[in-house]
């Protein structure tokens, strides 16, 4: 990975912001090292005085899940789904996946169960 030029004010904004977070966190554990780094970050005031950094649930929030394929309850297969995808979509890509397909032949589906954020249960008989 190619790391950024002194020109890439975006990039240089970003690394900075994670070094100024990390040096706060590591504050209560070694403090004397994290008011050094503090400093040579150009802050005039002390890491002990800076608000600790915010917590931001959009960022920290998964956006795929991975969703156990089953066949008479056995795995079978997994997929990787985005969080808020239709189960009857997940449904239809479970049966869909190449793995599936090719033990599904010949068998008879009875019924397909969803578990939510969790499995698919392909319920057949031979």
């Amino acid at each position: 990975m190619k790391h950024p030029g002194r020109e890439d004010k975006t990039a240089l904004a970003v690394i900075r912001e994670a070094l100024e977070a990390a040096v706060l966190l590591l504050a209560p554990i070694v403090p004397h090292m994290t008011e050094e780094l503090w400093q040579m970050l150009d802050h005039t005031t002390s890491v002990a005085d800076a608000p600790w950094p915010d917590f931001d649930p959009a960022i920290a929030s998964e956006e795929e899940m991975t969703i156990v394929i089953q066949i008479n309850g056995k795995l079978r297969s997994r997929m990787t789904v985005p969080v808020g995808e239709d189960p009857e979509k997940i449904k239809a890509d479970a049966q869909g996946d190449e793995k599936i397909v090719a033990m599904l032949k010949g068998a008879k589906i009875m019924k397909v169960i969803y578990v939510p954020k969790k499995l698919v249960n392909i319920v057949v008989t031979q």
